[in-house]
């Protein structure tokens, strides 16, 4: 028997194995490609998420209760923030004109994010800065504090009668013996009167907006 030996058949083995290996290089570029083209997306959208901020209005000094805001207070600061619901608490830098002029209704302290509902116009605000003589605070009491206003009536009545008048009331200066008080102007007077005759306002230190209904008045029993 007589073997056919194909001459050609190592030259098509090696364009065969060359074939081959040119298509895995071609596939392994391919490849690669796609991995820095995914690389290169995933960068630019975390660059882009880096680069969004949002511009707000911050406080450049302490702005107190009451007082009338002025272009010198309000500053602009940069947020990255994504939470809808927190940018719709603070006020948009676009919207600084229309807060000059008018009353702040809450203490801000310097550096603080400005809230939404701050000011208001005066003709709108129904609060007054009272200063009251007080017989007894905390020693830490600070500006920025709510208090609840304890009235000592026991020199008037004759009797031994204590009892709370008003609660949540912001604390917008502290002094020796003395407050600022935050108070709605149809009670100012009244708690006026009362620091000046009787025993005295005391203050007592309590949670923003942690108003009671079941307090009691005090007294001997």
């Amino acid at each position: 028997m007589t073997t056919h030996i194909d001459p050609n058949r190592p030259q098509r083995i090696a364009t065969e194995t060359v074939r081959r290996r040119w298509r895995l290089a071609s596939l392994l570029g391919l490849v690669t490609l796609l991995l820095l083209a995914t690389f290169a997306i995933v960068q630019a959208m975390q660059q882009a998420q880096a680069s969004r901020t949002t511009a707000v209005l911050e406080a450049m000094a302490d702005i107190r209760a009451g007082s009338i805001i002025t272009v010198g207070v309000l500053g602009i600061t940069h947020l990255r923030i994504d939470d809808a619901a927190v940018l719709a608490n603070l006020v948009d830098a676009r919207d600084r004109d229309r807060l000059v002029g008018e009353v702040a209704t809450a203490s801000v302290p310097a550096g603080g994010l400005i809230a939404a509902g701050l000011a208001a116009p005066a003709s709108a605000v129904a609060n007054w800065d009272v200063p009251l003589p007080v017989k007894r605070m905390p020693g830490d009491l600070r500006a920025g504090d709510h208090v609840a206003l304890l009235v000592d009536a026991t020199a008037k009545t004759g009797g031994a009668v204590e009892f709370v008048a008003m609660q949540d009331v912001p604390v917008l200066d502290v002094h020796s013996g003395s407050v600022n008080l935050w108070l709605p102007a149809a009670a100012a007077a009244q708690m006026q009167w009362y620091a000046d005759h009787g025993g005295g306002i005391s203050l007592a230190r309590m949670q923003a907006g942690a108003v009671r209904t079941d307090v009691r008045p005090g007294g001997a029993s």
